[in-house]
């Protein structure tokens, strides 16, 4: 026999009972505190990010409807084939801002301080109407709300 077998032969009934009795005792609070305790934390973090993934889901969803919405639209063409230069004049440019010819096929929008819904408006405005698509953008908040000060580089494809 083992030494440790031989210890609790030795012993009495009463105290290996009680031996025993701690041993689980031991037994179940190391199980409680290596195994049950961690998975109880990860079960209150898991249930607790659950709502925050299930709208995520749901945005990503419709944002989903939205693209296969937008790529079943056909594409915009130009309804007039006005020259670029002729934008500024045919269109209202939002105060403040200077439209230049690049070539072509681009222009270059300049607004160091314009109210930032009649740039949108403006922009909405030009692509319906000239087929024109914002290449490159470069838009700052200015202090004053609503207003921003804007580069914007418009192709026609």
């Amino acid at each position: 026999m083992n030494a440790i077998a031989r210890a609790l032969a030795e012993r009495s009934p009463a105290e290996r009972t009680v031996l025993a009795v701690l041993a689980a005792a031991i037994a179940i609070g190391i199980v409680a505190a290596f195994a049950w305790l961690p998975l109880e934390r990860m079960r209150a973090r898991l249930s607790a990010e659950l709502p925050i993934l299930r709208a995520s889901i749901a945005v990503l969803e419709r944002d989903a409807e939205e693209a296969k919405r937008l790529k079943a639209m056909p594409p915009l063409a130009p309804t007039t084939n006005a020259a670029l230069g002729d934008i500024a004049t045919n269109t209202k440019l939002p105060a403040g801002a200077q439209l230049s010819v690049l070539d072509p096929k681009t222009v270059q929008v300049a607004a160091p301080d314009v109210a930032f819904g009649a740039l949108l408006e403006w922009l909405a405005g030009v692509q319906a109407s000239q087929g024109l698509r914002v290449e490159t953008a470069r838009i700052e908040a200015l202090p004053i709300a609503g207003r921003v000060r804007a580069e914007l580089r418009l192709t026609r494809s």
